[in-house]
């Protein structure tokens, strides 16, 4: 009988097909957003398929939304569960902050992209104001119009050219220091986006004991010395500032959905690990992120010219994106890929190995992955894009009308994936994929 039992073992061995796993080691497939099934705890049905049926996402069912196969979010079953949750929580945003946190390298500099975003889920799903911003940064942004009317405020950055380790401080890894003293006056620009103006809520992010005094007069809150209440800000507001070291202003309001813009210049997004551990914890307890959207890769491009250097630097990303998640457990990370480059595919030899190393990378940490050269039409879409008036002659910067195009093909993706959530038959991407071939 053991003989029997010996020889069909043996059979098996050599006729069937091997499984899968014991083959050559292959980078897994990201799998498609699945609806979770109801669990019973102590006899209690509960189910976490509840917020995506209110009526403030409607609006998904009326868009038909032909979604490109290039356009779409990757991710395993952990970021897709934690996706879910953060678009359950925007329907909340009328009576509490939804923060989303967007650093960047300068492909994002001057509210480029963040923008697009932030206009369309405060129209909404409400919240006024630009949220972050600095009085001086090396680009400025267009969801604020402001300058310094009295005395000086220097930068000093944690990164880039001439930077200082001290300085590598949330949000913005840069601080701008009051020496003696400065009137700063900012207001809303309402060309760009009408919900820019109308903040209620401004709270200065400073490490020293300075005060300052804001004009029309405000309430101070509870919050520290720091932080007011006031009449919504239509026009001016000024800041009499004392000597402070300043990381950040929240121009804002207590509830509302806020989309910070943080650009890097220069960065490769791998610094987050050095910033000091105070600074995180602050941030979670006053300015708690909803969602943290990292896009990053450009940088690095020109250095690289092996495979082995770009895995290497995926790593270094990934070990970021893994700090981010451990200070945020449940918090959704979207990490946005680098655009196409050059005026060919021959200039930049390192950005398909780079682009390769980040989407094997990045899908291990539990972050969704989002392909921007892919979104852009593939290798060599850049030439189109500056054709098109979409990206600079440098073959590498987007154009504002590019940007805007950027962003909403990122915010459709993001639309797609939780029109999936609420509709189960519509779950496999597939069946979104578009008829169309003529995208730039």
């Amino acid at each position: 009988m053991w003989g029997l039992l010996l020889a069909a073992w043996i059979g098996l061995q050599n006729h069937v097909t091997l499984p899968p796993w014991t083959g050559a080691a292959e980078s897994p497939l990201p799998l498609q957003p699945r609806i979770p099934q109801p669990v019973t705890r102590e006899g209690h049905l509960q189910s976490i398929q509840t917020d995506l049926s209110l009526n403030s996402w409607d609006f998904l069912d009326s868009v038909q939304i032909n979604l490109p196969v290039s356009w779409q979010l990757t991710g395993n079953a952990r970021s897709w569960s934690e996706l879910k949750r953060f678009f359950q929580k925007l329907p909340e945003a009328d009576c509490r902050r939804i923060e989303i946190y967007h650093w960047g390298d300068s492909q994002i500099e001057g509210d480029r992209i963040t923008q697009n975003l932030r206009d369309n889920w405060q129209s909404r799903w409400g919240g006024r104001g630009p949220g972050w911003v600095l009085p001086i940064t090396p680009a400025s942004s267009t969801a604020i119009v402001g300058s310094v009317v009295d005395g000086s405020i220097n930068r000093t950055s944690g990164f880039g050219r001439g930077q200082r380790a001290n300085a590598l401080r949330l949000p913005f890894m840069a601080t701008n220091e009051v020496q003696d003293s400065a009137i700063w006056k900012v207001r809303g620009n309402g060309r760009a986006s009408l919900t820019n103006k109308g903040w209620t809520w401004t709270n200065i992010w400073s490490d020293n004991t300075g005060k300052a005094t804001l004009s029309p007069k405000a309430t101070a809150s509870t919050l520290d010395s720091l932080s007011w209440n006031h009449a919504p800000v239509m026009g001016d507001l000024s800041m009499a500032l004392e000597p402070q070291e300043i990381h950040g202003i929240f121009l804002g309001q207590k509830h509302g959905v806020y989309v910070h813009n943080l650009p890097l210049r220069g960065s490769s997004g791998t610094l987050f690990t050095d910033v000091p551990e105070s600074d995180w914890l602050r941030m979670k307890k006053e300015h708690p992120p909803a969602l943290f959207i990292l896009q990053f890769g450009g940088n690095a491009v020109p250095s690289i010219q092996s495979s082995q250097q770009a895995r290497w630097f995926a790593k270094k990303l990934a070990k970021n994106i893994r700090l981010m998640q451990q200070l945020f457990p449940a918090v959704p990370v979207i990490f946005i890929g680098p655009s196409d480059m050059g005026k060919s595919t021959k200039p930049f030899v390192g950005l398909p190995l780079v682009i390769h190393a980040l989407k094997a990378e990045i899908l291990t940490t539990g972050a969704m992955y989002w392909d921007l050269q892919s979104a852009m039409g593939g290798p060599g879409s850049m030439a189109n894009w500056v054709r098109q008036g979409w990206a600079s002659k440098d073959h590498i910067h987007f154009t504002r009308r590019g940007a805007k195009e950027a962003g909403e093909r990122f915010e459709q993706a993001l639309y797609a994936a939780c029109q999936s959530f609420r509709n189960p038959e519509m779950a496999s991407y597939s069946n979104l994929t578009s008829a169309h071939s003529d995208f730039p």
